[in-house]
């Protein structure tokens, strides 16, 4: 009798330990995420202030009609439209990280043919390849397909073609290549590019981060594309690796079941 008794408070203090250690463990997880999103927001609003603060000088110089010489003052036009382009990209790509992380996810599931959905990419992204003097190429195995949302497949490569141009170099390459093994899709995307130092690899899918600061800004980057990218394949239990070394170009392997499962 007074075994049993003992036994069950044994086990009623086993169940109120695992009880406590849970909550603990779900404390520490809050107060992670809330860090993350304090974190999020202080960078999201640092990101912003740049472009609206070059918006606000040229605005204000055009006001006071100090600048006579027609050509300066077209010039500050343009600079405030691309400013103001790059404040709907990053505006655009905070709004998308945001709906990732809270799961608002509600893909269209669809046969998405791979090849395809790349030459219409390497089509949108010609101009701004033939700009950077650099060439890309598409050998993709004919066929290639992925269920998923066309959306979602049109981010993950719009994002890592235009990483691949904008870390480039003049005469520069970038081959991009698609095809199903083994019941997943395989996207590999390389480029001749300015490489990443080894020991950066592992930061590039954070938010905000530029191995290239000063490169990006100038060639208009968010420092959000690998991060959204890495959220969409966590959502379809992909993977994404790099291989990269200074100088020598990178290449991003994507790794996607070819039937979406949920």
């Amino acid at each position: 009798m007074i075994n049993d008794f003992l036994k069950k408070r044994f086990l009623r203090y086993l169940n109120i330990k695992k009880t406590l250690r849970e909550m603990d463990e779900l404390n520490e997880r809050l107060l992670k995420e809330k860090e993350i999103r304090q974190e999020f927001f202080a960078n999201a609003s640092h990101e912003l202030k740049t472009p609206i603060t070059s918006i606000r000088g040229y605005a204000e110089l055009l006001e006071s009609d100090m600048i006579k010489d027609e050509d300066t003052k077209r010039d500050m036009i343009s600079r405030i439209k691309k400013e103001a382009d790059h404040m709907n990209m990053l505006i655009a790509d905070i709004l998308e990280v945001s709906k990732l992380e809270s799961n608002d996810i509600r893909p269209e599931v669809m046969r998405v043919d791979v090849n395809l959905l790349i030459e219409d990419t390497m089509e949108t992204f010609k101009p701004r390849a033939d700009e950077a003097q650099v060439t890309l190429y598409n050998y993709s195995k004919p066929g290639t397909f992925v269920y998923a949302d066309y959306g979602h497949m049109d981010e993950i490569i719009s994002n890592l073609v235009s990483n691949a141009i904008r870390y480039n170099r003049k005469n520069g390459k970038v081959w991009i290549y698609a095809s199903n093994e083994g019941g997943r899709m395989e996207l590999r995307v390389r480029d001749t590019g300015i490489g990443i130092p080894k020991s950066e690899c592992s930061r590039i899918f954070e938010r905000f981060y530029r191995v290239d600061k000063g490169r990006s800004r100038v060639t208009g980057g968010t420092g959000l594309g690998l991060s959204i990218v890495k959220h969409i394949l966590s959502y379809y239990k992909g993977t994404i690796e790099v291989n990269s070394k200074t100088g020598s170009g990178s290449e991003f392997i994507v790794r996607i079941p070819e039937h979406y499962e949920r």
